[in-house]
């Protein structure tokens, strides 16, 4: 997302989805909108050389959906189901609380990010 205050908005407006956020983390460079059930996460750099490549992503392709985001109640046993299948993890933050690895789009994903996350 290039503006995640409007895209809150819109999304709970439009699709009458609920966010907590969004949370500013200096730490990878990301403003995120965290959802509250089952719905999608938004997230904005704040900075060019953002943790995940999102700048670049938002370059590259514009805005929409690159990826999902699963929570999990244990990280290290999700990370390990996926390496098993034969994915790398790409990045490991921790932001705003939030406990995430995410394994950036490859060929195994079919072009999809996949994020596991442990929220706050």
């Amino acid at each position: 997302m290039r503006d995640i205050h409007k895209a809150k908005q819109d999304m709970e407006e439009l699709l009458g989805l609920e966010f907590y956020g969004p949370l500013d983390d200096s730490g990878p460079g990301l403003a995120v909108a965290l959802p509250r059930r089952g719905e999608p996460e938004l997230v904005a750099p704040t900075r060019s050389n953002d943790a995940i490549g999102a700048t670049r992503l938002l370059e590259r392709k514009g805005e929409g959906i690159t990826g999902i985001a699963f929570r999990v109640d244990d990280i290290e046993e999700a990370e390990r189901h996926f390496v098993e299948r034969g994915l790398k993890p790409d990045v490991r933050i921790n932001h705003s609380g939030m406990k995430e690895i995410l394994f950036l789009a490859q060929e195994a994903t079919h072009g999809i990010e996949i994020a596991i996350i442990v929220p706050p």
